[in-house]
């Protein structure tokens, strides 16, 4: 009893501190409370704090030893965390006029900092990161000492390197740096859209519309998880957070309809990846590439779309193959009147005009999150009084605001240790010396360093957040690829795309992880179905630096140019998604099989080596085996084997 008293009181707080902190973000979009360092402060402040009495929360209820040091080493943590932010807010002004280095308060803040940023990461997000940090940190400490001349880093020392990376509250750099400044400003603000879209009942409509496709598709309840993923996702823009949110409702309905949990999670963890490259929100992680790369974020979403309109055009072909494959039917009709569409579309069709027409006016992030979400509320209220089905549950809608807190300010931790890491990369070369490595590894092909760049964003991104797998490799690999004549834009969509792959990629794939755990299917087999629906992302990064038109950078090519990168692109897209479900129109022969993997093949090197032949034989090739397989078809029918 005296401990349900305890957690009710820990609950309460986190529910203060979490609406104060909506509060404290909102006002500061329009007020500018604080110079923008001390904003930072305060942001990384209130995130520790939240995320602290969040795990408080979630301390098992057991009267253990080892139970019991948790809460005590936790609420340790939270008092420290409050009082090396109160420190830096009052030191601030006397941090900017010191030299060289700051003040010893700031030093240990800084360092405390630094240290929660790297705990809180390993406790929550594994041991991956926090292994590459302590690397990097080890690679300026000792390096000088004990490396070949030719890759030593500078020597600093600890005190130099400390201000560096963490105390030197003023920097671009380090834990309070930039990177935690755009997630502060910006990143934070646009996961609290998606709360409150979830919370003021905007995905209503959005579930209505999957729910009115799935009747009219045989593959009925995965083709509603597609669509209701893909739109919900471009608002979530964190695939874990986007699994957990539709996953809810459409893996049931697809073990339901005859799908194995492996394919159900399967299908939902590929449909809700693709949400971090849908326009026009896309994920967080865009707007980190926006910014390095120094364009407006309205121009990077013109330049998504068509990517994004291949991904989930694969994702759709191969789960309506499928469909086929296994003789599923549409779902029955269900009662979704035009009546409830009418009051439903505003919650998510009124802010969502709101967004695009204030990012194409050219408004700052800020200005456009703080609008939008006011219109989120606004139609949310006025729906809520219009039908009584749409009234807003409170109880429900602070749980969800509680929980979009959380996962945002677990981006701010991570990106605070991320800022620290950069900062490493920067002062020491170690991006440099890497980057320059595997370009003389490469010997100079474009080719080999693009699968360089793959295998490495790929295996940083199994254990880590899109947003790191793509800054460490943006900055140690983008440049060595633009070296090499790629457009810059070209270079850092193929890192951006393969760092959002890795969420779908084992051993670890946290997308994995949320859809298996939901569905109930073992890892390896989520893991497999997922890669089967989207294996189209992996192929999707080489049309950008080989076929140009994909991302509309247009320049230089001429129509016949375009017309056919986009017919190998489109013909790649349909090939791999005809092996993948081993079907077209019928279950595929040895034979067959070979020869749409050959026109693949040929369609790759087409791209690559820019043949005007390679295309001609390559659709040939697939149209021959499309005419074969509906001559099958016609002859024999669709067999259903039954699913594995």
């Amino acid at each position: 009893m005296k401990y349900l008293r305890w957690l009710t009181r820990i609950e309460s707080w986190l529910i203060i501190v979490v609406m104060a902190m909506i509060v404290y973000q909102l006002l500061y979009t329009q007020l500018f409370l604080y110079d923008p360092a001390v904003h930072r402060i305060v942001h990384l402040g209130f995130s520790f704090t939240v995320i602290f009495l969040a795990m408080l929360v979630a301390v098992p209820r057991l009267k253990t030893v080892a139970s019991r040091l948790r809460r005590y080493l936790l609420l340790l943590f939270l008092v420290v965390g409050i009082g090396i932010t109160a420190q830096l807010f009052i030191i601030f002004p006397q941090s900017v006029t010191t030299q060289y280095l700051p003040l010893p308060q700031a030093m240990v803040a800084g360092a405390i900092a630094l240290f929660f940023c790297f705990l809180l990461t390993w406790w929550r997000y594994g041991k991956v990161f926090g292994v590459v940090v302590l690397l990097a940190f080890l690679y300026v400490i000792i390096g000088p000492h004990i490396l070949p001349e030719d890759i030593q880093p500078p020597q600093v020392s600890f005190l130099r390197l400390l201000a560096w990376t963490a105390a030197d509250i003023v920097s671009e750099q380090g834990v309070y740096g930039d990177l935690l400044g755009f997630v502060a400003n910006y990143m934070w603000l646009f996961m609290l859209l998606g709360a409150f879209l979830q919370a003021f009942g905007g995905l209503r409509f959005i579930e209505k519309i999957g729910l009115y496709a799935s009747t009219k598709l045989a593959s009925g309840p995965a083709a509603l998880c597609v669509i209701t993923s893909s739109l919900v996702g471009m608002v979530t823009g964190v695939t874990a957070a986007n699994i957990a949110v539709v996953g809810s409702f459409t893996i049931p309905m697809m073990k339901e309809r005859g799908y194995t949990p492996e394919q159900a999670g399967g299908i939902e963890e590929a449909a809700s990846n693709g949400g971090q490259i849908m326009p026009p929100i896309m994920g967080v992680t865009a707007f980190i590439l926006a910014e390095f790369i120094g364009i407006p974020y309205v121009k990077l979403t013109y330049h998504a779309y068509i990517p994004a309109f291949f991904y989930f055009f694969g994702v759709f072909l191969y789960i309506q193959l499928q469909a086929m494959k296994h003789g599923f039917t549409p779902l029955p009709p269900m009662k979704v009147s035009g009546k409830e569409l009418l009051v439903d579309a505003p919650n998510f069709l009124l802010p969502f005009v709101v967004l695009i027409l204030l990012l194409v006016k050219g408004y700052s992030l800020m200005f456009v999150s703080f609008w939008t979400i006011i219109a989120i509320i606004a139609t949310g209220l006025i729906s809520g009084f219009a039908r009584k089905g749409a009234r807003i549950s409170w109880r429900q809608a602070k749980d969800r605001l509680v929980v979009g807190t959380v996962n945002a300010c677990d981006m701010a931790i991570i990106t605070g240790l991320l800022g620290a890491l950069t900062a490493i990369l920067e002062m020491s070369g170690l991006g440099y010396f890497l980057g320059n490595f595997l370009l003389k590894l490469s010997g100079g092909n474009l080719f080999i360093l693009l699968l360089f760049t793959a295998l490495f964003c790929l295996i940083l991104g199994t254990g880590l957040p899109t947003i790191t797998a793509y800054i460490l490799t943006a900055v140690v690999l983008a440049p060595a690829i633009v070296s090499l004549g790629v457009p810059v834009l070209a270079a850092h969509l193929f890192v951006f795309v393969y760092a959002v792959a890795a969420n779908v990629t084992p051993p670890i794939g946290y997308g994995i992880i949320v859809a298996q755990r939901i569905a109930g299917g073992t890892f390896w087999g989520t893991a497999w179905e997922g890669l089967k629906a989207c294996f189209v992302t992996f192929f999707l990064p080489f049309f950008f630096v080989y076929a140009p038109a994909v991302i509309l950078l247009l320049d230089g090519l001429s129509i016949p140019t375009i017309v056919v990168q986009f017919i190998i692109a489109l013909l790649i897209t349909v090939c791999l998604s005809f092996l993948m479900s081993n079907f077209c129109l019928a279950t595929l022969g040895l034979a067959e099989k070979a020869l749409f993997g050959t026109s693949l093949v040929l369609s790759l090197l087409a791209l690559i080596f820019t043949s005007q032949s390679w295309p001609l034989i390559a659709v040939a090739l697939a149209a021959f085996l499309l005419g074969v397989a509906l001559s099958r078809r016609q002859r024999t029918g669709i067999v259903s084997p039954g699913l594995p």
